[in-house]
């Protein structure tokens, strides 16, 4: 008998977590909604990824999955490739270290389907570090979190909580899919939705974000790449001139701040000239 659910996709770009990857696997598998199609694709591990994946995939028999493993070509293209494999009417990605609360598909696609004029719903996650020890929470209940949230984002007064979206897969057709020219895949495609379309939040710890020291968006890297990237981010997705200089140069004094109370002289000076000639000469 044909089921009168929708299908969503689950996409899971896997790199290099042999350890955590069961976990997220049969987070998935294990979802109190089961019209799921999993599709895992490993991006080039070096260690026994795709195996321990594989192994585990082939000993269930709760969800439909694809799995496959090819040279490493970075997550954008991963997400694009899975995006493409799709035949969901709803799509979701997870980390490979991260996992979720059993409910959360089944949560998520009820809120969509109840609720047609919105495109993507998010959810809160709990921090767990290398040992699933919970350490924090990412809450957006007293943020900005629904609706019409692409100021919110540039200006850090809310947004979307990536780890726990779903969202459906026609957008692709009007915003197309992940830049892959961007060092991570999540602030360009959220503006880029948030530019077209409302968002939704349902107030619930839905997943569970594994968090480490290399995390992309950690202090370190926030001053050697990522806030730079960030600011290319802006450029591509704020038309508006005033707008644009408002957001980047808030970009450039977080960074300094960054730098001085961290001691980083060198990247106090580079950010200190950013700033100022962003702020006052609209050199941004």
């Amino acid at each position: 008998m044909q089921s009168n659910h929708p299908l969503v996709t689950v996409g899971v770009a896997l790199y290099n977590h042999e350890k955590y990857i069961v976990d997220c696997l049969k987070s998935i598998a294990e979802q109190t909604f089961t019209d799921i199609e999993l599709i895992v694709i490993d991006d080039g591990s070096s260690d026994k990824s795709y195996n321990v994946a594989k192994s585990y995939l082939e000993s269930q028999d709760m969800v439909k999955f694809t799995i496959k493993t090819r040279k490493n070509i970075g997550m954008c293209n991963t997400l694009n490739e899975i995006a493409h494999l799709s035949q969901g009417k709803y799509i979701s990605f997870v980390g490979s270290d991260d996992y979720w609360a059993k409910d959360k598909i089944k949560d998520q696609v009820e809120f969509l389907e109840n609720n047609p004029s919105i495109a993507l719903v998010h959810s809160n996650s709990i921090v767990v570090n290398d040992e699933n020890i919970e350490t924090s929470t990412i809450e957006y209940q007293n943020r900005k979190n629904s609706s019409d949230l692409f100021e919110a984002i540039l200006f850090g007064k809310g947004g979307i909580n990536t780890p726990s979206h779903l969202y459906r897969t026609s957008i692709y057709s009007e915003i197309g899919y992940y830049d892959s020219s961007f060092r991570f895949e999540d602030t360009d495609f959220w503006l880029r939705v948030t530019n077209r379309f409302k968002v939704g939040f349902i107030n619930k710890f839905h997943t569970y974000y594994r968090w480490h020291d290399d995390n992309l968006s950690g202090s370190a890297n926030k001053l050697k790449f990522y806030n730079d990237e960030i600011v290319k981010i802006y450029r591509k997705n704020i038309a508006d001139s005033v707008l644009k200089q408002k957001a980047i140069s808030r970009i450039y004094k977080k960074s300094l701040l960054v730098a001085l109370r961290t001691f980083r002289v060198n990247y106090f000076l580079k950010y200190f000239i950013k700033y100022i000639s962003c702020k006052f000469f609209a050199k941004c």
